[in-house]
């Protein structure tokens, strides 16, 4: 189902309304890796490529979490008769008393 939702994510996806962020690392970073020597240039490219991967995981999971939502309230509204939380605080006091 992973495999499932990585593909299905990007029907959904948002990104295009971060570019003007996005265009400001990547300027930042250009800035910054002309002032290191190559061995942290090579440190900096790890970390940007650690974080983009922490990115994009946690963008999926925040996907997967909203789909999950999503189902949960298809569901709910399936259901016959329709879900009332008036009717469950009936039932549940009826059954403490």
């Amino acid at each position: 189902m992973y495999d499932y939702m990585q593909a299905l994510q990007p029907c959904f996806s948002t990104e295009s309304l971060c570019a003007e962020q996005q265009a400001e690392v990547v300027q930042l970073h250009r800035r910054l890796e002309k002032k290191l020597d190559r061995r942290n240039q090579i440190r900096l490219l790890e970390l940007m490529d650690a974080e983009a991967r922490l990115r994009d995981d946690v963008s999926l999971e925040s996907f997967i979490a909203g789909f999950r939502l999503v189902c949960g309230i298809a569901h709910e509204l399936g259901i016959e008769p329709p879900y009332s939380f008036h009717l469950e605080e009936e039932e549940r006091i009826g059954r403490k008393g």
